[in-house]
């Protein structure tokens, strides 16, 4: 997800919490994450965004 702290914008893992640096603006945090490896996924019709710490122990590597 995506959360705005007053004029921030800010990736947020949807599995572990773990959080990006804020960006001015949506598109900017979208890119941020897109920039860390982070993926989005649609998961029962709700966007959901991965860190690479989960997606690689989702993949079963520690």
């Amino acid at each position: 997800m995506i959360d705005r702290y007053y004029r921030q914008f800010t990736p947020v893992c949807d599995c572990c919490g773990a959080r990006l640096p804020g960006g001015e603006s949506f598109a900017e945090a979208v890119q941020i994450k897109r920039d860390a490896g982070w993926i989005s996924r649609k998961v029962d019709g709700e966007w959901e965004d991965v860190c690479t710490d989960c997606q690689f122990e989702e993949r079963g590597y520690k």
